[in-house]
C-alpha cells in the first residue's frame, strides 16, 4: 500500500501576519525618511526646532554657564538641559500640532484612510522621525554649549539624559497631535506658537521659577514641560529622589492628551463618513 507522504512545511501557506509584517515595516521606514526630509527641508521649522534654542542658549545661558548655585552646581548644564527641553516642546508642537492640522485638512489623512496602510504606521512613523529629529536638535545644542561654553556632561550621563528627554517627550507629543485634531491649520500655528513659548516660562526653562511670579510658580506644576524639566535638571545634577513623581505626573498627561487626540481623531472620521 502506498504511504501518503505529509506535506512539506514549504508547501504550507505563510501566515498573514508574516506577509503583512514586510511591508508594513517597508512602509514604516519610508515614511519616515519622508518625515525627516519634510522636516529637513522647511527652514522655518529647522530654525524654529534646533536654531532657536541654540540662539537662546548664545543669548541667555553663555554669559553665566560658568557660574554656580548655592549648592555648589555648575549652572552650564542645567540652562543647557532647560534649554533642550524647550526644543523637544518647540518640535512637538510644529511637528503634530500645526503639521497634522494642515495634514488633516489638506487631504493627506484622508487619502490614508482610503489605502491599505493602517493608521497606526503613520503616527508611528512621525513619532519615529520626531524622536531623531529630536536626538539631533539636542546633540546640535550640546556641541554649540560644549564648544561655546565649555559645557561639559559626562558620556554615561548624557546617554541616560538623552533617553530620559526623548521618553519625556512622548506627552507633549500627545499635546500636539489633540492640538492638530482640533484646531484648525491657522489656529493650530498660532497656537503652537503660544504654548511653546508660554509653557517655556511657566515650567521654569526659560527663567528659573523662584524669580517667576507667585502664581506661576502655583500653575507650574501642572504643566508637562515642568515636569520634563525637572527630569533632566535633576539628571546631569545627580539628584533623582523625587524623579518617580514626575514620571508619573508626565504618565498621566500622555493619558489624557492621548485620550483627547483620540477623540479628535474619531470626530474627525466621524465628520467625512
Amino acid at each position: 500500500m502506498n504511504q501518503l507522504t505529509p506535506p512539506l512545511l514549504t508547501d504550507l501557506p505563510a501566515p498573514l501576519t508574516a506577509a503583512r509584517r514586510a511591508p508594513r515595516l517597508r512602509a514604516l521606514g519610508g515614511l519616515v525618511l519622508a518625515e525627516l526630509r519634510r522636516m529637513l527641508r522647511n527652514p522655518m521649522f529647522a530654525v524654529g526646532t534646533i536654531g532657536f534654542p541654540v540662539m537662546f542658549f548664545a543669548l541667555f545661558g553663555l554669559s553665566a554657564v560658568n557660574e554656580t548655585t548655592e549648592q555648589g552646581l555648575k549652572v552650564g548644564p542645567l540652562i543647557l538641559v532647560n534649554f533642550g527641553a524647550y526644543s523637544l516642546l518647540s518640535l512637538a508642537m510644529f511637528s503634530f500640532g500645526s503639521a497634522v492640522a494642515l495634514e488633516r485638512t489638506g487631504g493627506w489623512l484622508r487619502l490614508l484612510r482610503a489605502s491599505p496602510l493602517p493608521a497606526g504606521v503613520y503616527f508611528a512613523a512621525k513619532v519615529g522621525a520626531a524622536l531623531l529629529f529630536s536626538a539631533l536638535s539636542l546633540g546640535v545644542l550640546y556641541t554649540f554649549a560644549h564648544v561655546a561654553g565649555g559645557v561639559t556632561i559626562p558620556a554615561g550621563t548624557a546617554l541616560l539624559l538623552l533617553a530620559k528627554l526623548l521618553l519625556g517627550m512622548v506627552p507633549l507629543i500627545a499635546l500636539g497631535l489633540s492640538i492638530g485634531f482640533l484646531v484648525t491649520p491657522t489656529g493650530a500655528q498660532i497656537t503652537a506658537n503660544l504654548v511653546s513659548v508660554l509653557m517655556s516660562f511657566a515650567s521654569g526653562l526659560f527663567t528659573p521659577l523662584d524669580q517667576m511670579p507667585a502664581f506661576v510658580q502655583k500653575v507650574a506644576p501642572y504643566l508637562p514641560a515642568y515636569h520634563l524639566g525637572a527630569v533632566a535638571r535633576g539628571t546631569v545634577a545627580g539628584q533623582t529622589a523625587g524623579e518617580a513623581g514626575h514620571w508619573l505626573a508626565l504618565l498621566g498627561f500622555a493619558i489624557l492628551f492621548g485620550a483627547l487626540a483620540a477623540w479628535g481623531l474619531k470626530r474627525d472620521e466621524s465628520r467625512e463618513g
